[in-house]
């Protein structure tokens, strides 16, 4: 089993600098902040190559809440690596511990094929300017939001049950929020889960790397969603990547009367809970269900679990 090191454990690990130290969070978590001298790798990168993906001999895992970070110490020593760490707790306990965070730029990810590249004038091409991180989208949809509605942070706060400081942190763009807390601003502002997540831009055909992908992340890191669409465009229905990690549990709250889920396991087993019945779910099964009532995802496994998820609203609801 990998070992599993405390941050006071791991802090003389990491200012030797004798070992490679992996963040698998997302890229966008990177950035916000990590351990000194960290790599990004995000896990799904991870996933196809351990042992390419590792520097040397020694490596200290590091995620958001040390979920993750053990999925991908796992995999490490299955790939053959002997000496192998997860940071307890990820990044967050590490900050709590009053440790140094490290903010650096984006990490260069390897070019496309040629054959995937836009052409000079295509109108794919973003003209080397960056697209903004989901944080940033997120946080100026929610103040257009705010300002359509002439609401204040306190009457949101009020709304949607969550802080005012954390509101204004989102708005900012200086917090990741969680899938949770973006539904309950979307359903403050009677909106799909998507305006939230969208930028405008015009219809294009896009390739959406795995790696590039931006992903919301729960707190503890267990869960995550991803879209597999273009969150620019309006489209009849939603369709999200769903990772559920071993033994994990993702509450929903329920969504605008009318809204149907079918969701289809790819990876592992589910167990959902839906208006107090209980389904379960193996590889390969599928489910369709109304979800204007609280629902639950659980993994119950030793295993992660990984899903497909289609959202439709009732017509007239995205409106």
């Amino acid at each position: 089993m990998p070992r599993i090191l405390t941050p006071r454990d791991a802090e003389p690990l990491v200012a030797a600098g004798d070992l490679d130290i992996v963040d698998v969070r997302e890229p966008d978590e990177w950035v916000s902040g990590h351990v000194p001298g960290a790599r990004s790798v995000p896990l799904a990168e991870l996933r196809d190559a351990p042992r390419d993906k590792v520097r040397g001999e020694r490596v200290l895992f590091v995620c958001a809440r040390g979920m993750r970070s053990l999925t991908a110490a796992k995999l490490a020593e299955q790939a053959g690596l002997v000496e192998v760490y997860s940071l307890d707790g990820g990044t967050s306990a590490w900050a709590d511990a009053g440790l140094p965070i490290e903010r650096s730029p984006a990490p260069a990810r390897e070019p496309a094929a040629a054959a995937d590249e836009p052409e000079d004038g295509d109108a794919g091409s973003s003209c080397g300017v960056p697209e903004p991180t989901l944080d940033a989208i997120v946080g100026a949809n929610l103040r257009e939001l705010r300002a359509r509605k002439g609401l204040s942070l306190d009457v949101l706060a009020r709304q949607t049950g969550l802080g005012r400081s954390l509101l204004g942190q989102i708005e900012n763009g200086r917090v990741s929020p969680s899938v949770g807390v973006v539904w309950k601003i979307a359903q403050a502002f009677d909106v799909p889960f998507s305006a939230l997540l969208s930028s405008p831009q015009r219809a294009i055909t896009r390739v959406m790397r795995g790696a590039e992908a931006r992903r919301l992340v729960s707190p503890d890191g267990r869960f995550s969603s991803r879209a597999l669409y273009p969150l620019n465009e309006q489209t009849p229905a939603e369709f999200y990547e769903l990772f559920f990690a071993a033994h994990s549990r993702e509450d929903a709250e329920a969504h605008r009367p009318g809204t149907k889920e079918i969701l289809i396991v790819t990876a592992g087993r589910l167990e959902l809970e839906i208006g107090g019945e209980r389904y379960e779910l193996a590889k390969g099964d599928a489910i369709s269900f109304v979800a204007d009532v609280p629902h639950s995802y659980v993994n119950h496994g030793s295993e992660d679990c990984w899903a497909n998820l289609v959202m439709t609203y009732a017509f007239g609801a995205r409106e």
